[in-house]
């Protein structure tokens, strides 16, 4: 069967947006969220609390939500009523926005990145899928970047409800631009990404950069002895396509088909 190639969804963190050293980001966040918790009266050692913080991403969504804060931020004051530690608002909001900037300081936007959007804007419908749940940062890192403007439709989890690879983030984004599955592909770095893609029956192109072997370890914070357990795992992922840099997606989508 052949089928127009309408819409190309893109992953952000690791796809468009790429760490210069992702361990570095990860402890750049880790001692800004140490630093001041301490401040704020944590008494637990540098160590302690490295243990603590291992998979903090990935930690279950608070069941009671304080509407004032993202769920980044609901997390981190839940976070610290479990270490015994009564943060106020704002001391969670300094908290989250301190961290995620001392983490962001080590990401880049991939010098392909305008160029392939630009490419293809006004020829495909684009939309961005990312997990994160602080999201205005995530629209104030598209504004610095300029890269706002060519995406028909932002889906961010924190504002979704739905988290890769959950389908549901997937097909939201396909309704609110009015595509079919098949008539999609979606670029993204991790096994949420490529599990999430097919699981909603689109095609998805695994980015596999020499420098990024930390498929698992890329999206959250774990401990050094954790985080080489973890990348020693199988992934066992079933990308459609498998490319090493976003110039290789320029022959790969100069198709008007997929067949």
């Amino acid at each position: 069967m052949i089928m127009m190639l309408k819409g190309v969804f893109f992953d952000l963190y690791g796809t468009l947006l790429i760490p210069k050293n992702s361990k570095k980001a990860w402890k750049n966040w880790f001692v800004t969220f140490y630093k001041l918790m301490r401040i704020y009266g944590l008494k637990s050692s540098k160590k302690k609390f490295s243990m603590e913080c291992n998979g903090f991403f990935s930690r279950t969504e608070p069941k009671e939500n304080d509407v004032g804060l993202t769920i980044y931020e609901n997390k981190i004051r839940d976070f610290a009523i479990d270490l015994n530690l009564k943060l106020e608002k704002s001391e969670v909001k300094k908290i989250a926005n301190d961290s995620v900037n001392a983490w962001h300081k080590c990401i880049i936007i991939d010098p392909e990145t305008l160029p392939l959007l630009e490419m293809l804007e006004n020829k495909k419908s684009i939309a961005l899928i990312t997990n994160f749940d602080h999201p205005p940062y995530i629209y104030s890192i598209l504004s610095k970047y300029q890269l706002t403007k060519y995406f028909e439709f932002i889906a961010i989890s924190g504002e979704i409800g739905f988290k890769k690879p959950d389908p549901q983030i997937f097909h939201i984004t396909l309704k609110k631009i009015g595509l079919k599955p098949n008539e999609v592909v979606f670029i993204g770095d991790s096994k949420e990404d490529i599990e999430g893609a097919n699981n909603a029956n689109i095609r998805p192109i695994l980015i596999r950069r020499q420098s990024s072997k930390r498929m698992l370890t890329g999206n959250d914070y774990f401990s050094k002895k954790i985080a080489k357990r973890r990348n020693s795992q199988n992934l066992g992922i079933k990308p459609w396509k498998i490319i090493s840099n976003l110039r290789d997606l320029y022959k790969l989508l100069n198709l008007f088909i997929i067949l």
